[in-house]
């Protein structure tokens, strides 16, 4: 009994919570997304190099992303602090766990870090890589909670396989049609995102497009955008495909995708929100590694 009425003085127990601590305090850089990047940006460049990129050009590659990514991480705590603090305060800098003056320092530390690295790779792909960098900022800091909230999906998602192609010198004219088809899936991605929260982040304020738009609304144009991306592959196949194989998995893969996200919201409504959003990142990413195989 002694043992148990001491606690604080027995070290087995202070080493879980030492553990939790650092584990919450470690998402302040938001570990899921940021290696989902990381590792969105090693698929690209192997596909991009035929499965043989230059090791030196894709670490630098990989380590300038996950920069950047953490950067995006911070500067996002940083200005959700009160909105995290009504709907996820467990989060590092809504709890306390981390101030606002290191967050701002871990935030600035990375993004001068990603820079000091992709400034290495040329003068094109430090210019892409900014501009996709700085669609996650004012994503962050500003264009969330207004109606243009999709716009930096919609630039970044594109730009993102452009920066790999660009930079390990890969780059095709057939790439300028990942605009349009880029924009469109940045589009449906933003809306298939933010839906499982949309209730939670209008209480708080929160007036991005998918909350104008409202449930139904958001859903439809998803939708809407995703198929349209599909459509538009199709129609320009006979000028740009040179892989059917490859681009009948793609598109399929995608067909398959929307019918499920469709098919599960006339099922279970509400509660198919989340695996809508399962359903269009999947279909998404397999369907432009898939177009990028076929046209490349």
């Amino acid at each position: 009994m002694a043992v148990l009425e001491a606690p604080v003085h027995d070290p087995p127990t202070q080493v879980p919570h030492a553990i939790e601590r650092w584990v919450r305090i470690a998402r302040i850089v938001h570990p899921f997304p940021t290696l989902l990047n990381v590792a969105a940006t090693a698929g690209l460049a192997f596909v991009a190099a035929d499965g043989a990129p230059d090791g030196a050009t894709i670490a630098r590659m990989l380590i300038a992303m996950l920069f950047a990514q953490c950067a995006i991480g911070a500067t996002n705590d940083i200005f959700d602090r009160e909105l995290d603090a009504a709907t996820k305060p467990w989060k590092p800098v809504a709890s306390g766990l981390v101030s606002m003056r290191v967050a701002a320092g871990l935030a600035v530390a990375f993004a001068a870090s990603a820079l000091s690295v992709v400034m290495s790779l040329g003068a094109a792909s430090v210019a892409l890589f900014v501009l996709g960098t700085a669609c996650g900022l004012a994503y962050d800091m500003r264009l969330k909670r207004t109606l243009f909230s999709a716009v930096p999906f919609m630039i970044a998602i594109p730009v993102l396989p452009i920066w790999a192609y660009e930079t390990l010198g890969e780059w095709d004219d057939v790439l300028w049609w990942l605009l349009p088809l880029g924009g469109l899936i940045g589009l449906a991605m933003h809306l298939a995102n933010t839906l499982p929260d949309i209730e939670a982040d209008a209480a708080q304020g929160v007036r991005g497009l998918t909350h104008r738009l409202g449930v139904y609304g958001s859903l439809v144009l998803c939708w809407v955008a995703f198929g349209t991306a599909l459509g538009l592959a199709v129609v320009i196949a006979p000028a740009v495909v040179e892989n059917g194989r490859w681009f009948a998995v793609a598109v399929g893969t995608g067909v398959v995708s929307l019918v499920v996200a469709v098919g599960a919201w006339v099922a279970v409504r509400e509660r198919a929100l989340q695996f809508n959003f399962g359903a269009i990142s999947i279909g998404a990413a397999v369907t432009a590694a898939g177009w990028l195989a076929a046209v490349t």
